[in-house]
């Protein structure tokens, strides 16, 4: 079966927008619902961000189904089919040239087939990007090629990590994602019948943040949702994501994103 070859900086479907550093490619791609893509691979390895909808994609390591808010790294040369059969999509796909890759330690980069990951730390860490896509200026480079190499390293760490985080601390990360309403360090220990202390010590060493910087990490990731997708106001935001007002809103948020919620909105509009 021939195979095509997709060469640096390109993709099959719509591209919206494309933005290229020395090292760097970052694409907007849009998918329509019952599009299929024959088998090809790429020149360069490159992240796939599935902004909207879902799709599946088939590779030698076997189907997988994509869906909005994954992140799949795509090693290159990797061959892979797609198909959009539920859904439309678009991807955020940021690809790294393999000489300015080769530049820099190999070990982040050493994932050899195709791989998914749902990581709230590494979603921000491409909103920042996105937001540097979106109103791209004189700094923008330094700023894409930096986050990039960020990104890359923590793709790897967190895959790395999938497999030694025991069951009741995976149990506690789903807790913080399915809960509403806030969680008290107590009840967490009730549920895992493990000691608090335990817990923190547990959870800063896995996923390398406190319990209460990873929550702050997903109140600010549902804020960056609703400032895209709504036209609430900075103040029902805040309430909705559970911050104390909106002035610790925006401490919080620019902390985690280094933008303002305004400067986000305006950036990703």
């Amino acid at each position: 079966m021939s195979r095509s070859i997709l060469h640096q900086g390109d993709y099959y479907g719509n591209i919206q927008k494309k933005v290229q550093t020395k090292g760097v490619i970052l694409t907007l791609s849009n998918y329509p619902i019952h599009t299929t893509l024959p088998d090809h691979f790429h020149e360069n390895s490159y992240l796939c961000y599935v902004q909207h909808g879902s799709y599946q994609e088939q590779s030698v390591s076997g189907k997988l189904i994509c869906e909005q808010e994954d992140i799949v790294f795509h090693p290159a040369g990797i061959a892979h089919s797609n198909a959009f059969p539920a859904a439309a999509a678009s991807c955020f796909n940021i690809e790294i040239d393999a000489g300015w890759l080769s530049k820099f330690e190999a070990g982040p980069f050493t994932l050899t087939k195709i791989a998914r990951l749902k990581s709230t730390a590494l979603k921000l860490l491409i909103h920042k990007m996105q937001a540097e896509f979106q109103q791209y200026h004189a700094w923008s480079n330094l700023m894409i090629e930096g986050l990039t190499l960020e990104c890359m390293a923590l793709f790897l760490r967190e895959k790395a990590l999938h497999n030694d985080v025991p069951n009741w601390l995976r149990m506690v990360k789903e807790i913080l994602h399915e809960q509403q309403e806030p969680v008290a360090l107590a009840e967490l220990s009730a549920i895992t019948q493990m000691s608090p202390f335990h817990i923190v010590r547990a959870f800063k060493k896995a996923y390398g943040v406190s319990i209460g910087e990873y929550v702050n990490q997903l109140k600010t990731d549902r804020a960056c949702t609703l400032l895209r997708h709504t036209q609430q106001n900075l103040a029902q935001i805040a309430v909705e994501c559970n911050f104390a007002d909106q002035s610790h809103f925006g401490r919080i948020f620019k902390k985690i994103t280094g933008l303002t919620p305004l400067q986000y909105r305006k950036a990703t509009a």
